[in-house]
């Protein structure tokens, strides 16, 4: 194990220890804060896109279990947290926040070929000391689809930003790795995968808006509103970079046909690609894939 690795642990175990998130773990479980508001735009791709909630789903990366909870919140009915540490997991299933997980490292996880029917990693990619690795253990474990939920990489995609890229690294050693539409359709059109959607989002986080409340009453909500809707109309209007980037590999052929998907994809700003389009390769087979059908937010001073 690395000592990346071991410092996510630690982190987790010792969680509590913090009197700061002490404070912020309850307020995680209340769907009416400003925070949820937040974290409910990121789950676009699962409750209004893809809204298979009888499918088996798995988290990676959830640290809190939070993901999972608004999973099972809007009516999925089968999710297995998991997080390569798991001392705050297992107070949330104490708690009843969630109601099953495992200690998952994404790099090397121990589950079968297709085990889930997809599997959903929200701002966890860019933590992870390898993780391409952890992406290619996703979609081995996935039968339908993964859901990456990522900060946008900021020096590529049009418009780019000017100058060098400077490497961002956290506290536990990691280097941190953001997503583009470019590097997503290179990992698609690699595998041979069926397709894949991609969607830009602007995010805006406050301090402090982990205990406001989602009312437009609440000042704090009404400043992260108005400053999400300035700075979108922006990228809209090519003058900001968009600061997060929501994705669904497909694995399954069949998501790619069905009409009522793809009117959702499109009605919502989706844009989307097929690309099993090597010459070489089986039409619908990823390459080194099993054959079954098969943080970025920007910070506002409180």
């Amino acid at each position: 194990m690395s000592s990346s690795d071991q410092l996510h642990i630690n982190h987790w175990d010792n969680f509590f220890d913090d009197e700061l998130h002490q404070r912020l773990y309850p307020t995680w479980w209340d769907a009416g804060t400003a925070n949820h508001w937040r974290h409910r735009r990121f789950m676009e791709p699962l409750l209004d896109v893809l809204q298979t909630r009888d499918d088996t789903w798995l988290t990676v990366g959830d640290g809190s279990g939070h993901d999972s909870w608004i999973l099972l919140n809007d009516g999925f009915q089968d999710v297995l947290t998991t997080d390569i540490g798991a001392g705050t997991l297992r107070r949330s299933l104490a708690e009843g926040h969630i109601r099953k997980y495992a200690q998952a490292n994404a790099e090397d996880l121990k589950f079968a070929d297709g085990q889930f029917d997809g599997v959903l990693c929200k701002e966890a990619f860019h933590h992870m000391r390898r993780p391409y690795l952890g992406l290619y253990e996703m979609l081995r474990v996935a039968r339908r689809a993964v859901v990456l939920i990522e900060p946008q990489d900021q020096w590529a995609d049009f418009p780019t930003r000017v100058g060098a890229a400077r490497p961002s690294y956290e506290r536990v050693g990691n280097y941190v790795y953001s997503m583009s539409v470019r590097e997503v359709q290179k990992i698609a059109l690699g595998l041979n995968l069926p397709g894949y959607a991609v969607k830009n989002l602007q995010d805006v986080y406050i301090g402090g808006c982990e205990f406001a409340r989602a009312d437009p009453a609440d000042p704090l909500f009404a400043r992260m509103t108005q400053a999400v809707a300035e700075l979108q109309a922006r990228c809209e209007q090519h003058q900001e970079k968009w600061n997060y980037l929501l994705t669904i590999f497909f694995k399954d052929p069949a998501l790619l046909a069905d009409a009522t998907l793809q009117e959702r994809l499109q009605a919502l700003g989706w844009k989307v690609e097929r690309t099993d389009t090597n010459p070489h390769l089986q039409p619908v087979q990823a390459a080194g894939m099993p054959e079954a059908a098969p943080s970025g937010a920007l910070r506002l001073a409180a």
